[in-house]
C-alpha cells in the first residue's frame, strides 16, 4: 500500500514495535530510484534490436529507457518495508527527500537496538579442530613406530609455544 511520507513513518514505526514485541521475524528495508513506471519494460528480442540498430541513424541516440522521456525528467526515490504479510511504501520526490531523510535515519536509530549479537566462536574449539601435522591424513596405529613417535613430539612441541596476542595501537 502506497502511503504519504508522514504517514509511511508512523506506520513504520508500528511494524518495529510488532517486531519488538513478537521478538521474531525480520523487518526488511529497501530504497531505490523510482521513475514513475508502473510496469517494467520488455525487453527486446534479438531480431528487433537488429531491426532497431539497422534503423536507427547516427542523430537519435534515445533509447526508449532513457531518462529524457520520463515527463518531469526527475526520479523519485522508493521506499519499501515489509513485516511479515504487511507491506508498505512511500514514494519521495527530489525536493523532500533532505527531510525524509533526517526523519527516516533518526527512525532507524531508536529502533536498532533490538538487533542481536553475533555469536563469536571460542579459540579452543577452532584450534582443536583444525590439525597442523602434515601427516594428519596418515591413520594411526595403536603400536607406536619411530615415525610416528617423532611427528608427535613435534606436534607436542608446536602445542607448548606460547603464542603472543597481536598489540592494539
Amino acid at each position: 500500500m502506497i502511503l504519504e511520507n508522514d504517514n509511511f513513518l508512523m506506520e513504520l514505526t508500528k511494524l518495529f514495535q510488532q517486531q519488538r514485541v513478537k521478538n521474531s521475524g525480520s523487518l526488511c528495508l529497501t530504497m531505490k530510484r523510482y521513475d514513475g513506471r508502473t510496469k517494467p519494460q520488455p525487453q527486446l528480442t534479438k531480431k528487433q534490436r537488429l531491426e532497431q540498430k539497422q534503423a536507427s541513424t547516427p542523430t537519435i541516440k534515445n533509447p526508449p529507457h532513457s531518462p529524457t522521456t520520463h515527463e518531469t525528467g526527475e526520479y523519485r526515490c522508493l521506499v519499501r518495508a515489509v513485516f511479515g504479510s504487511k507491506k508498505l511504501s512511500t514514494i519521495v520526490s527530489a525536493k523532500d527527500i533532505n527531510r525524509f531523510q533526517l526523519a527516516y535515519s533518526n527512525l532507524l536509530k531508536l529502533n536498532m537496538d533490538t538487533l542481536k549479537k553475533k555469536a563469536k566462536e571460542s579459540k579452543a574449539a577452532t584450534t582443536g579442530q583444525t590439525s597442523t601435522n602434515p601427516n594428519s591424513n596418515i591413520p594411526s596405529s595403536p603400536i607406536p613406530t619411530a615415525a610416528s613417535s617423532s611427528s608427535t613430539a613435534v606436534s607436542n612441541q608446536q602445542k607448548k609455544t606460547p603464542t603472543t596476542p597481536a598489540k592494539k595501537k
